[in-house]
């Protein structure tokens, strides 16, 4: 279970490091007339890799936390964090940026926001990838 573990935690840290550092910050160069449909077209496509695998994360992290939940304490607490972040504040800044056809405000909230999500990442890979190594 580890290494299936390791290696949905491995996607998942790559793709989010990939929209924090080029994809995101690309958006500030689509020409404000594209945007809302780039940014539309961006938000279904996405779905499709990141939300199977966060589902298949939570159920690798909740099976792990139900069997020894001091073990994985930690795992479960980041990853209530990330759908925290990802539900309650990236999807409505995506939503904002679908609404006002602008990102002069929405693009630095959206960057913070994500760069939390991709720390939190971080921190359930290197965790994911100690447990294979040890």
């Amino acid at each position: 279970m580890d290494a299936i573990r390791l290696s949905v935690d491995t996607g998942l840290f790559i793709l989010v490091w990939l929209v924090q550092v080029i994809i995101y910050p690309s958006f500030a160069h689509i020409a404000k007339e594209k945007l809302s449909f780039w940014h539309r077209l961006y938000t279904q496509k996405i779905l499709y890799f990141v939300g199977p695998m966060m589902f298949v994360q939570t159920g690798l992290i909740a099976w792990q936390v139900l069997g020894d939940p001091l073990v994985y304490l930690a795992d479960g607490l980041l990853l209530v964090g990330i759908w925290i972040n990802t539900f309650l504040i990236a999807i409505p800044i995506h939503a904002d940026i679908d609404r006002d056809d602008s990102l002069d405000s929405h693009l630095p909230k959206l960057l913070r926001v994500n760069g939390w999500r991709s720390w939190m990442w971080t921190g359930l890979f290197l965790i994911s990838l100690g447990r294979v190594l040890v």
